[in-house]
């Protein structure tokens, strides 16, 4: 097999930067000159993981920390954090404790360097926002670590991992405007009722719901929304329904822009029972 050499010199430079006795390395490297690039690369792994243990052993000269955030879909008026779904970009920044941090040298790594990103987009003067990508799978567990270190040798590092999380979908009754009563699996309706379930879903890798197919299923059998608002489904029980009578409702989300992505979906299902 051909050497990657360009391939080669990327990951020797994340080396230089992050093993103490590169010389050892170099040498290391020497002996196995004609091995193929995956030896190459898993012993670059090894020896950077072993250096990057030691580094966080010996503690930092300064703190430096990670905040970030997942370019996904979640409702406008939700507290929480939203979570990197499948093929979703994050954004890291670092945060270091320290004088004129746009002048550390940053070093970012994704799962001990085994990542498509090479060279520039890994290292740097001032790089302390980094762009990445998730894997498809859902749960996949990524392991990111940034190293920042000033001219006069003093550094700081910090790590964390990131988890693939899957879509989600959340119902909400609307009364008076007011969704904050959420859905579980079972809905209770009297005959004649009315009420409007509001769709609430969360981490799709979309910017809004415009890129969003609702499939409501009634039964097994689709259905369609005769609302203004796809998001929005009116439910009206007719007057002559019996006490006990149950049905199964259930939407299916997925994800128009990126049809492709079989993990970009989600579906849930409500049960509507009749009572006296």
């Amino acid at each position: 097999m051909k050497l990657n050499y360009k391939k080669i010199f990327s990951i020797l430079v994340i080396s230089m930067f992050a093993v103490p006795n590169f010389s050892l390395a170099q040498e290391n490297l020497d002996q196995i000159n004609d091995a193929d690039i995956e030896q190459v690369e898993n012993f670059i792994n090894s020896t950077v993981e072993t250096a990057l243990k030691e580094e966080l052993a010996q503690g930092n000269d300064f703190n430096l920390d990670i905040v970030w955030k997942a370019n996904t879909l979640v409702p406008y008026d939700y507290k929480g954090k939203a979570l990197p779904s499948s093929l979703s970009s994050i954004t890291f920044h670092a945060i270091a404790d320290a004088p004129n941090p746009d002048n550390l040298v940053y070093t970012w790594l994704i799962d001990d360097i085994s990542s498509n990103k090479e060279g520039p987009e890994l290292q740097g003067r001032g790089k302390s926002t980094f762009n990445w990508f998730t894997f498809q799978s859902p749960e996949f567990t990524h392991e990111l670590r940034v190293f920042a270190q000033d001219e006069k040798g003093k550094k700081g590092s910090a790590s964390l991992t990131i988890k693939t999380s899957k879509p989600q979908i959340l119902f909400s009754i609307i009364n008076n405007s007011i969704f904050s009563n959420s859905i579980f699996d079972t809905l209770k309706l009297k005959p004649g009722a009315g009420t409007e379930i509001l769709v609430r879903p969360f981490y799709f890798n979309l910017s809004n719901l415009d890129g969003l197919d609702f499939i409501w299923k009634l039964n097994g059998k689709e259905d369609k929304n005769s609302g203004t608002r796809k998001d929005i489904l009116p439910l009206n029980i007719s007057a002559s329904a019996l006490p006990g009578a149950y049905s199964n409702l259930r939407l299916e989300l997925k994800n128009n822009k990126q049809k492709n992505n079989i993990f970009d979906r989600a579906n849930a299902t409500i049960n509507i029972n009749i009572i006296k």
